[in-house]
């Protein structure tokens, strides 16, 4: 019998790999261990609890600090006047210099455009001037009333 003899580099990382895999493997049992322990105390104060059936997705990071977003929307309608959505989605991704992975990326920015958007006609501060029936996009601008220009002055 022959035996060949193995380089010491491809055996340490053998036992160095392997090492991990134990503390990994050891590290899921504490995993579930801890899962059970919390599922029977939730059970316990619920009966009726059952575990989800899929983990929760992380939540990708926001592109922009809490706020910006909405500032920015009400500045881009404070020079242009009236905006569609879609312009003024743009008109944002341009000054802060976004770019855009694919279509679903500029469609997911715009989405949260358009909720700043309602956000604010909701709490009265603009108003929707005309919706474009082939997209369903809406033109926007700032309310002119008192009432709005009493906000305006909380707002700022």
């Amino acid at each position: 019998m022959t035996t060949s003899r193995l380089p010491r580099q491809l055996t340490a990382k053998y036992h160095e790999l392997m090492r991990e895999r134990v503390e990994a493997s050891a590290r899921i049992e504490e995993l579930d261990r801890e899962i059970a322990a919390l599922e029977y105390a939730m059970r316990v104060l619920d009966p009726e609890w059952e575990p989800p059936t899929r983990t929760q997705k992380k939540q990708r990071p926001s592109r922009l600090p809490p706020g910006v977003l909405s500032r920015d929307c009400l500045a881009v309608l404070k020079e242009a006047g009236e905006l569609w959505t879609p312009e003024i989605a743009q008109r944002i991704a341009a000054r802060r210099r976004i770019q855009f992975v694919d279509r679903k990326d500029e469609l997911d920015f715009a989405s949260a455009v358009a909720m700043a958007l309602r956000r604010y006609e909701r709490q009265q501060f603009l108003e929707v001037v005309d919706r474009e029936a082939r997209t369903g996009a809406f033109k926007w601008r700032i309310r002119t009333d008192a009432a709005s220009a009493a906000q305006a002055g909380a707002l700022q």
